[in-house]
């Protein structure tokens, strides 16, 4: 005769339903019958009849969640799923492939790292503001804080060459001008990284002119190939958003990509005592190849006094 028994879960759904654990048919192979919670569920006067459990399974459903009024059928879980969305085939189009492999070689060939760090941003928004309003009455183009963040990053790479370069496996190429790049995001299109050329020649106010031209021929399609080709060092600025630190991808053949987070009020110690500023989270990825960590270090220590410090922006 075989051996009857059941889990633990059959047991407790049997007693709930006031069900006869002997009388429920278990399911098993060889000379030991299981009961499980399936063949309690589809047990005659039951919960559920046995092709509506295989059903759930199938889908994934648990049993127990679908509502009914009396026994759960195929019907019943069949109407259950319907209100989750089936998975879907999205064919890749030709800038989403074009992005997935060109991230997929830099993390490949090149090997990155990412420093992080936090810098307090109280006299950059007032420098920011002052500037931003001159800009907008002498361009009517609203500078956006993309804008102070290259021309610090332009000045900073001036003094640190070897993120404005490019790693060429027997040499290491430092280019002569400033190409920066700024990560535009297209939705789900993708995103797409349109630079400024020779920003290091460059004024704020033409900083914003510029980015506010390449930012809005990006999102409308109409960047020429020489736009988004030949940077030297790219800023992704997730600013508007609640994300503070993240490990940005190098955009190949530069060295280096700049992640900026958030500007966030927080308690930070002043003085001896605590208050309250606004802090940016600096996130900066570098090629392990020819940017070593007292360089990358380096860098960030100078961003930081140039936005400590922004009257340092007009020149020095």
């Amino acid at each position: 005769m075989a051996i009857i028994a059941a889990t633990p879960a059959a047991r407790k759904a049997a007693a709930e339903r006031k069900i006869d654990i002997g009388a429920v048919r278990g399911s098993g192979v060889g000379a030991v019958s299981y009961v499980q919670l399936s063949d309690v569920l589809s047990h005659r006067g039951s919960g559920a009849t046995h092709l509506a459990c295989a059903v759930a399974a199938y889908v994934g459903i648990d049993i127990s969640d679908v509502p009914s009024d009396g026994r759960i059928t195929k019907a019943d879980v069949l109407a259950y799923a319907g209100r989750f969305e089936a998975d879907r085939v999205l064919p890749l189009d030709g800038m989403r492939r074009t992005i997935a492999e060109r991230m997929s070689q830099s993390m490949q060939t090149s090997p990155q790292y990412t420093m992080m760090a936090e810098v307090d941003c109280s006299k950059l928004k007032a420098y920011f503001k002052e500037k931003s309003e001159k800009c907008l009455s002498a361009t009517g183009v609203k500078p956006t804080y993309s804008d102070v963040f290259i021309l610090a990053c332009s000045l900073t790479l001036q003094k640190n060459r070897m993120l404005n370069a490019y790693f060429m496996g027997d040499h290491i190429l430092l280019k002569g001008s400033v190409n920066i790049g700024l990560a535009v995001s297209l939705g789900e299109k993708g995103l797409i990284v349109p630079n400024i050329k020779n920003v290091q020649a460059m004024t704020f106010d033409e900083i914003a002119v510029n980015r506010a031209r390449l930012v809005s021929k990006a999102r409308e399609g109409r960047l020429d190939p020489d736009e988004y080709a030949g940077g030297t060092f790219t800023i992704s600025n997730l600013g508007v958003s609640p994300v503070q630190y993240f490990t940005p991808i190098i955009n190949l053949p530069e060295s280096a990509i700049l992640g900026i987070g958030n500007i966030t009020d927080k308690v930070v110690p002043i003085d001896g005592g605590v208050g309250i500023r606004p802090m940016a989270a600096l996130s900066l990825t570098v090629d392990h190849r020819c940017v070593d960590g007292t360089t990358a270090e380096k860098f960030i220590k100078d961003l930081i006094e140039y936005i400590n410090n922004p009257l340092m922006l007009e020149g020095e």
